[in-house]
């Protein structure tokens, strides 16, 4: 009986049914990180959550890196605890001053049955308007029939009411308007 030479082709064939009969434990045994060309592996290649941190080198991830909503406001990872308090900072300078001498002033039209009425409450010498108002009223009431129609500071030292009847109204009646005035620095 004639024994036959191992060839090239049988020995490969075997390690072929070698491999094929082991798995991939014999491929991941003989495959290493070093047989592997950089920049050659995709995204594609790489088993859907088969990564973890300790794959991950601390620091190299971006926000960009992470889905929309996986990070809090901002684009931060975990806040760690708040660090001590640092020194004061200089006096900063002083602000203008504000608003003094607050003063509120009237003024009331005649109280007859005329169908519009301005009344126009004025603040006094030195003092500038910084708010105001007005109301229409009937003989100890507020009727439905009358309305506050403007309501503005015509300048900066006087607050302007104007009331008019929306239907007509037999009673007498009155608009009074009133300025909030202080001393306001310039």
């Amino acid at each position: 009986m004639k024994i036959r030479a191992i060839t090239p082709a049988t020995v490969i064939a075997s390690l072929a049914l070698l491999f094929a009969l082991s798995g991939t434990a014999v491929a991941g045994a003989l495959i290493t990180g070093a047989n592997v060309k950089n920049n050659s592996i995709a995204g594609i290649d790489i088993l859907n959550e088969s990564l973890g941190s300790k794959d991950v080198k601390n620091g190299s991830l971006l926000p960009k890196d992470f889905k929309p909503g996986a990070l809090p406001v901002g684009g931060q990872g975990p806040v760690g605890p708040a660090g001590p308090q640092g020194p004061g900072g200089p006096q900063g300078p002083a602000g203008q001053s504000g608003v003094a001498g607050l003063e509120i002033v009237h003024a009331t039209t005649a109280a007859d049955s005329d169908g519009e009425k301005t009344a126009t409450a004025a603040c006094p010498a030195g003092k500038k308007v910084v708010g105001g108002g007005g109301y229409a009223a009937g003989f100890l009431s507020y009727p439905d029939q009358l309305a506050i129609v403007a309501n503005y500071p015509p300048n900066s030292t006087s607050w302007r009411a104007v009331g008019q009847e929306t239907t007509a109204f037999a009673g007498a009646w009155l608009v009074r308007a009133y300025a909030l005035c202080a001393n306001v620095a310039s």
